[in-house]
């Protein structure tokens, strides 16, 4: 960093003059390439570590394994396509929204986008989105397959295997536009009262670890830079996702 480089708040941090960082591979919200972040919130990432005056020590996990990493204090921050539940919000510092992100429904052209259309069907989800358990719940958890990548689900899919896949609407949205993916399709689930996932369109936060106030309040002023730059708007619509998405809400 420039020896005359102001950070935009004083922020304690695991590793004194670096920013600490799990990510999961995950594009076209967070990538590595090397030693490099990538990605739409890979470049908010690395913005925050700028203007904060901090190296930025980033490694690729797992979801499972960054969710304890930061539980443990080794990690500071975490992005990458992160919603909430009450359970995250206890657990750590909860960044201000950066985009929102339905429930998607892959299919090989039979566009189901209703939760009566998956009745009876075999289902796949990725593990540890915050919808498996209400997926469980209206179809049983015998019916409901459990992958480790969204990828897996839709190569499922795509094979016949299963019938549909829950998958994140954004994430996939990219996905879909690769060429092995194109006799898929992909609608939004329609809200129900049934799967409460539904009911608001879930928003892209920032983890961070619990009581590092300072580097939630330094996160959210990045967040809105990248906003209001523009720079936000123009890197989902890169990823083919809508930027009207972009910085939903400030709660």
């Amino acid at each position: 960093m420039p020896e005359d480089c102001r950070p935009t708040e004083n922020v304690q941090t695991l590793t004194d003059g670096e920013l600490t960082v799990l990510v999961a591979e995950h594009p076209p919200f967070v990538s590595m390439s090397g030693n490099e972040l990538t990605g739409i919130e890979g470049e908010l990432i690395k913005d925050i570590a700028a203007d904060l005056c901090l190296e930025l020590n980033a490694t690729s996990t797992s979801f499972s394994a960054v969710i304890e990493g930061l539980q443990s204090g080794r990690a500071d921050l975490s992005a990458g396509n992160w919603t909430v539940n009450d359970e995250r919000r206890k657990l750590f510092e909860v960044s201000h929204g950066i985009y929102t992100s339905g429930m998607g429904i892959v299919t090989r052209d039979k566009n189901w986008s209703s939760v009566e259309q998956l009745e009876g069907k075999p289902l796949g989800t990725p593990q540890g989105y915050l919808w498996v358990e209400q997926l469980n719940d209206v179809y049983g958890a015998d019916n409901v397959r459990q992958y480790q990548t969204d990828t897996a689900v839709l190569d499922d899919v795509n094979a016949g295997r299963i019938e549909a896949g829950i998958v994140s609407l954004a994430a996939n949205t990219w996905r879909l536009q690769q060429d092995q993916y194109s006799a898929l399709t992909m609608a939004e689930m329609k809200p129900t009262e049934q799967i409460p996932y539904t009911q608001e369109p879930p928003t892209s936060v920032a983890l961070i670890a619990k009581g590092n106030t300072a580097l939630e309040k330094a996160t959210n002023a990045s967040i809105k830079d990248y906003y209001e730059s523009g720079e936000l708007g123009k890197a989902l619509k890169k990823a083919g996702l809508d930027p009207d998405t972009a910085y939903p809400d400030e709660d």
